[in-house]
C-alpha cells in the first residue's frame, strides 16, 4: 500500500482560513476550559448532554400536545436540531413511518420521499439515487455517488455498501442539493442519513414476523439495554426477508426477481465517565437477489435477430444466469468528550467491506447466441473524521474539524461474447484498481446577528488523490465455462506495461494519466429569519462537487478514461411553519440549479461511456407538510416539481445504430430519470376500540413519465437501419421510458392496550402497476432489454414488543 500523503499546502492554507473563523470564538472556549470568564459571564449554565436538544432548542419549542404532528430532531448537521429549525430542504422519516409503509430498504425508500428516485441493475443489493433530477447511471463498483449515504454518520463511499437495509431504524434524513461542508464527503445532488436505534438505559426490543403471498417470509427482532447501569448499553438486531419472486421463467421453470437477505448489527455503548460516550457497532449482512430481464424485440412480432419474442410481461425466459449478490460489513467507533462548559470533541472512525458481484442474461431470452456477462467488485473502506464543535446556547456557534478517507476498489467483468477482436464469438474481461485517498478540512460558523436573524456560513477544502492501474483483454470463450478468461487472444489495456491497444486496427494510442489530484473547495452561506417561534424563513446558497473518476466498464482501450469533477451551484429559499397550535407543519422550498462539467454515464453496445456534459439547470419547489386535524386522524402529503434539461450538450455519444455512431445533440432534453412531478400523499386513522384500536392508513405516490438513458428521447439524424422507422424510434422512446406511475399500498392493523402487540395486513401497489427500473439495448441482437419491478402483493405482520 502507499503511503498515506500529508495535506497538500493548499489545505494547509484553508485550514489556516478555517482557523480564521475559530479565532472569533478561541477567546470563549479558552474561558470556558480555565474559567477565567468575567464575573458577570461565569454563571453555571446547564451541562449540554451529548446527543441531547440543547437549551436554545428547547426554549424555542412548546411542549408537544396529544394533537402535536410529530417532528424529528435530526443530527445530519453535526448538532441535534428539530428540522423545522435548519435553513434547508429536509425530510426526516421515523423508523415507524418506514414500516408502517413497507419501506424495507434504499429502493422502497423513495415511495415516501418526493423528488426521490431510485434505480438499480441488481436489486436492491447496489440502489442509485437521485434528488432533484441529479444522480448517476454508473453501475459499476467504481462509481461516484452524486447523493451521498451514510449511516450513523458514517459516509458509505462504496455504492455497493449503500444497499442499507432498513429495519431497527429510529429515522432517516433526506437533504436535498449540495451538502459539501458537514457531510462526509462532498455530494452535489444531497445526502440520506440513516440512523440505527441506540443502546439505551432501559430494557426494550421486539419480534416481528411477516407472512405474504408469492413466498414473502420474514423475522426481525431486536434487544437492548444495560449491562452496567448508566455505564454500559448494548443492544443487537437481525434482519432475515426471502421472497420468492413475482414473475416465472419458463426455461428454467422456477419463480423469478425473488431475493433473499439477512442483516445484523450490534452496538456497545460505553460511558466510563459522565462526559465520555463510546459507541462501537458492528454490521455484517448478505443481501442475494434474482434479477431477471424482460424482452422487447424490435422486429416484427416482437421477435429479436435469432427468431425469439417474449409472450407475456410476467413470463420471463433466461437462460443464462440472472442474480446479483452483495457481501457487507463494517465496524464503526463514534466517541464523544464533552468538556465542562458545553465544548465537545468528536472522533467518528469507520471500516466498511463489501463485495458485490452480477450475473446478468443480457440477450434476456433463451436463444442459443447467449449473450451474458459478469460485473463486479471488491471494496474496502476506512474513514475518519474528528470534529470540535461549540456549545449551542451561544450567540455565536462553531463546528470545524478534518476528514481523511481512503477507499480501495477492485472492478472487474467477463463478458463471453462482447469480443473487441471477434464480437459474437469470443470474449472480453477487464480488471482495474482504484485506490482513491481524501483528505478535508472544513468550518462552520453560525452567528445571531438579531434576535430573529442568524447567518450561517460553511467551506471545505478537499483535495482527493485517485490512482489506477488494471487490464483488459480479449479472450477465447470456452464452452463448458464461458465465465473462465485464461485464454487471452489481446491484452488491449495494461496499465503495468503502458499498453493501450485499439482491438479494431491493432494499432497503439494513449492511455489516460493513471494518477490525478482534484483540489476543489465547497462552501454554503444561509440567512434565516424566525417571524415568530412557529413560523422561518430562509435563503440559502451552496456549491458541491463530485470528485473526478476512471471509467473501468471498458469495452476498447479509449472507453478507459479519467473524467472530471462536476460542479453544482444552488440558489434556494423556503418557509417553514409550525401551525394551528403544533397540529400542522407546512414547508415551502424553491430552488435553481446551474450545473457545470457534469458527469453523464452513457452505456454503449458494449461498454460504457462517461463524459462531462458541458451543462445543465435544473429549477422547481417542494411543498409538502403534515396535519393533524383531530387526534386521531394525520395526513401527510407532498409534491415536488422539476424542470431538469441539458443547457449545451452537443456531442452526447449513444449506442451505434441509434445515430449511425454520431454524436447526439441532447441540449435543451430533460435529464435522464428526472420526472417533472412526483407527490406523496399518506392518510392515517386511529380508531380507539375496548380491546385496543384499530389503525387504518393508505400511502400513495405518483410519478411523471421519466426516461432511463440521456439519448432515448432525442429525434436521431442518421439512424442505423434497424431503428430507421418511425414505429422502431418510437418503440425505443417507450422501452427507455417509465410512463407515469400511481401506486398505493393500504395497511390496517390493530394493537393491544397496551401498545405492545400489533397484528397487521397490508396489500402493496394496489393498482398492479407495471414499472420498470432500467433498461439498456441490445441493437446487436435486436432487442431492448428491461428490469421489471414489484408487482401487486399482500401479506400479515405480527409484532410484540418488550
Amino acid at each position: 500500500m502507499n503511503r498515506i500523503p500529508a495535506l497538500s499546502y493548499v489545505t494547509t492554507f484553508a485550514f489556516a482560513l478555517s482557523a480564521g473563523t475559530l479565532s472569533c470564538v478561541c477567546a470563549s472556549f479558552a474561558a470556558d476550559l480555565t474559567g477565567t470568564q468575567p464575573a458577570a459571564k461565569r454563571e453555571k449554565l446547564p451541562r449540554h448532554v451529548p446527543g441531547a436538544p440543547s437549551a436554545r432548542d428547547k426554549a424555542a419549542r412548546p411542549v408537544k400536545d396529544a394533537g402535536e404532528v410529530e417532528e424529528i430532531t435530526v443530527r445530519s448537521t453535526r448538532r441535534t436540531q428539530r428540522s423545522s429549525t435548519i435553513p434547508a430542504s429536509i425530510v426526516a422519516l421515523s423508523g415507524s413511518t418506514l414500516q408502517s409503509t413497507g419501506v424495507r430498504d434504499a429502493l422502497t425508500l423513495a415511495h415516501d420521499v418526493p423528488g426521490l428516485m431510485a434505480e438499480t441493475t441488481s436489486g436492491s443489493a447496489n440502489p442509485r439515487y437521485r434528488l432533484r433530477g441529479i444522480g448517476t447511471n454508473d453501475f459499476s463498483a467504481n462509481m461516484t455517488t452524486a447523493v451521498g449515504v451514510s449511516e450513523d454518520d458514517v459516509f458509505l463511499d462504496s455504492g455497493a455498501s449503500q444497499g442499507v437495509p432498513i429495519y431497527d431504524l429510529d429515522h432517516v434524513e433526506i437533504f436535498r442539493g449540495p451538502q459539501g461542508t458537514l457531510q462526509g464527503k462532498n455530494t452535489t445532488a444531497g445526502t440520506v442519513n440513516y440512523y440505527t436505534k441506540r443502546p439505551t438505559n432501559h430494557l426494550d426490543g421486539y419480534v416481528r414476523g411477516t407472512a405474504g403471498n408469492y413466498g414473502r417470509l420474514g423475522e426481525e427482532g431486536a434487544i437492548g439495554g444495560p449491562i452496567v447501569k448508566d455505564r454500559l448499553m448494548a443492544r443487537f438486531a437481525i434482519t432475515n426477508q426471502d421472497f420468492s419472486g413475482q414473475y416465472h421463467d419458463s426455461y428454467r421453470k422456477e419463480d423469478a426477481n425473488g431475493y433473499q437477505y439477512y442483516d445484523m448489527r450490534g452496538e456497545i455503548l460505553a460511558k466510563p465517565v459522565d462526559n465520555l460516550s463510546i459507541l462501537v457497532k458492528g454490521h455484517i449482512g448478505r443481501n442475494k437477489t434474482d434479477v431477471e430481464l424482460d424482452h422487447v424485440g424490435l422486429l416484427a412480432g416482437g421477435k429479436d435477430d435469432q427468431g425469439y419474442a417474449q409472450t407475456s410481461a410476467r413470463n420471463l425466459q433466461n437462460n443464462g444466469r440472472s442474480d446479483a449478490t452483495t457481501r457487507r460489513s463494517g465496524l464503526s467507533v463514534n466517541a464523544q468528550y464533552a468538556f465542562a462548559h458545553g465544548w465537545t470533541l468528536t472522533d467518528i472512525f469507520g471500516l466498511e467491506w463489501n463485495h458485490f458481484n452480477v450475473f446478468s442474461d443480457d440477450d434476456a431470452s433463451p436463444a442459443p447466441i447467449d449473450y451474458q456477462e459478469n460485473i463486479g467488485g471488491v471494496a474496502r473502506v476506512l474513514s475518519n473524521e474528528i470534529r470540535v464543535a461549540s456549545p449551542q446556547n451561544k450567540k455565536v456557534r462553531y463546528i470545524g474539524g478534518v476528514y481523511y478517507m481512503r477507499n480501495l476498489t477492485q472492478s472487474y467483468s467477463q463478458q463471453p461474447l462482447y469480443s473487441p477482436v471477434a464480437f459474437g464469438a469470443s470474449g472480453n474481461a477487464s480488471s482495474f484498481n482504484i485506490n482513491t485517498q481524501d483528505a478535508a478540512v472544513f468550518s462552520a460558523i453560525s452567528v445571531d446577528l438579531l434576535p430573529r436573524l442568524t447567518l450561517d456560513v460553511g467551506a471545505r477544502f478537499t483535495s482527493e488523490t485517485r490512482q489506477a492501474n488494471g487490464e483488459a483483454w480479449a479472450y477465447a470463450t470456452q464452452a463448458g465455462s464461458p465465465y473462465n478468461t485464461s485464454d487471452r487472444v489481446l491484452t488491449y489495456i495494461n496499465t503495468s506495461t503502458n499498453t493501450y491497444i485499439d482491438p479494431a486496427t491493432g494499432s497503439a494510442i494513449s492511455g489516460p494519466t493513471l494518477k490525478k489530484t482534484f483540489n476543489r473547495d465547497s462552501e454554503d452561506a444561509s440567512l434565516k429569519y424566525r417571524f415568530n417561534s412557529n413560523i422561518m424563513g430562509y435563503l440559502r446558497y451552496a456549491r458541491g462537487f463530485r470528485t473526478g473518476n476512471y471509467n473501468t466498464y471498458v469495452a476498447t482501450a479509449s472507453d478507459f478514461s479519467l473524467y472530471n469533477p462536476e460542479t453544482l451551484t444552488d440558489y434556494e429559499g423556503g418557509v417553514k411553519a409550525r401551525l394551528w397550535k403544533g397540529r400542522a407543519q407546512i414547508n415551502l422550498s424553491g430552488f435553481h440549479y446551474d450545473y457545470d462539467n457534469m458527469q453523464v454515464t452513457i452505456l454503449q453496445n458494449t461498454g460504457t461511456h462517461t463524459t462531462n456534459a458541458a451543462s445543465a439547470v435544473s429549477n422547481g419547489f417542494e411543498f409538502e407538510g403534515q396535519v393533524r386535524p383531530l387526534d386521531n386522524f394525520l395526513a401527510t402529503f407532498g409534491v415536488t416539481y422539476q424542470d431538469a434539461h441539458y443547457t449545451s450538450f452537443t456531442n452526447a455519444s449513444a449506442p451505434t445504430p441509434f445515430n449511425g455512431g454520431n454524436a447526439v445533440n441532447l441540449s435543451g432534453q430533460p435529464l435522464e430519470r428526472a420526472p417533472r412531478v412526483t407527490a406523496n400523499l399518506l392518510l392515517s386513522y386511529t380508531l380507539p376500540v375496548s380491546f385496543g384500536d384499530f389503525a387504518f392508513q393508505t400511502d400513495w405516490r405518483y410519478t411523471s413519465r421519466y426516461r432511463f438513458q440521456a439519448w432515448s428521447d432525442a429525434r436521431p439524424t442518421t439512424p442505423g437501419a434497424l431503428l430507421s422507422s418511425a414505429q422502431a424510434q418510437a418503440l425505443v422512446r417507450n422501452a427507455f421510458s417509465q410512463k407515469p406511475i400511481l401506486m398505493g399500498n393500504v395497511r390496517v392493523a390493530w394493537h393491544s392496550l397496551d401498545k405492545k402487540t400489533e397484528v397487521a395486513f397490508w396489500m402493496h401497489n394496489l393498482t398492479n402497476q407495471l414499472t420498470y427500473t432500467n433498461a439498456f439495448g441490445e441493437f446487436f441482437n435486436g432487442n431492448i432489454s428491461r428490469y421489471p419491478g414489484e408487482l401487486r402483493s399482500f401479506g400479515f405482520e405480527v409484532s410484540r414488543s418488550l
